[in-house]
């Protein structure tokens, strides 16, 4: 009986599925692992935090029953990514679902941010999200199954001063997501770009952008993620939460490249 029990229990993880979800700490990336155990798939989440993974998994398991495994790991630093996949390699994980979530922003004039800090942006939001991408996508091509979900930023829209390097980044995700979703057509895996606008989440509250920034444009990392779940889960290749974002986005596009950057200097304030 308890072998019987153990092989329905297997079974039905396998059919359920696992998701990976980085930067799973805090914020959004926290409330996508909520949404997605919410529907029943079990997680793999990773952050440098082990202590806030462990906070996570725990409230999750009680919620929601699901298979938790936490790897804590710091993808600003070169070979991560192949470290978290050898990881899930040795557990025998296979990802079903992978949320690219981890992000980091560096706010202020080009010239006066770090090379540093630019770079280690750019090797979280960039070479990180890309690496893990090239590493889980050809099992689940060869299991004609999964799901990408890049959690990209209405900033890829348009380019926004004092956070220059961010929305250029969000941008590359953007495009890399949309090219993806094209090539991927037939294969039974999918790619999703996530584009929220203001979110209510440690990065927004300490940035000096939030002071332009009216209440009622600012959605909870709860909302943003549960639209991302849904989007992921439809195979819709983009997503941008919120009737306002929305119809900004679509507005920029259709607008001269002139006032493409102006709008970006007046989400900043540079314009007021």
């Amino acid at each position: 009986m308890q072998s019987n029990s153990r092989q329905d229990a297997q079974a039905e993880h396998k059919h359920r599925g696992c998701v990976l979800v980085s930067g799973a700490s805090a914020g959004i990336g926290a409330e996508l692992a909520r949404a997605f155990a919410a529907k029943g798939y079990d997680l793999v989440l990773v952050a440098r935090s082990r202590d806030k993974l462990g906070e996570i998994a725990r409230e999750i398991k009680v919620a929601h029953s699901v298979r938790i495994t936490i790897l804590p790991a710091d993808l600003s630093v070169p070979g991560t990514p192949q470290a978290v996949c050898d990881g899930l390699r040795e557990k025998g994980i296979d990802i079903d679902v992978l949320v690219n979530n981890a992000g980091v922003v560096c706010e202020g004039n080009f010239a006066d941010v770090t090379l540093d800090d630019q770079l280690r942006l750019l090797q979280i939001d960039i070479v990180a999200l890309t690496s893990l991408m090239h590493l889980l996508l050809p099992p689940m091509l060869q299991r004609r199954s999964g799901r990408i979900l890049n959690v990209a930023s209405t900033a890829a829209f348009m380019p926004i001063p004092r956070v220059a390097t961010y929305a250029a980044a969000k941008a590359y995700v953007l495009s890399l997501t949309e090219a993806l979703s094209e090539e991927l057509r037939g294969t039974g895996v999918t790619a999703t770009a996530l584009c929220p606008g203001f979110t209510q989440t440690s990065m927004l509250s300490g940035s000096r952008l939030a002071r332009w920034v009216p209440s009622m444009m600012v959605m909870s990392a709860a909302a943003v993620a549960n639209e991302g779940c849904t989007a992921c889960l439809a195979g819709e290749t983009i997503r941008v939460p919120g009737i306002a974002n929305d119809i900004a986005v679509r507005g920029v596009q259709f607008l001269p490249r002139l006032l493409v950057r102006a709008v970006g200097g007046l989400v900043t304030g540079r314009g007021a």
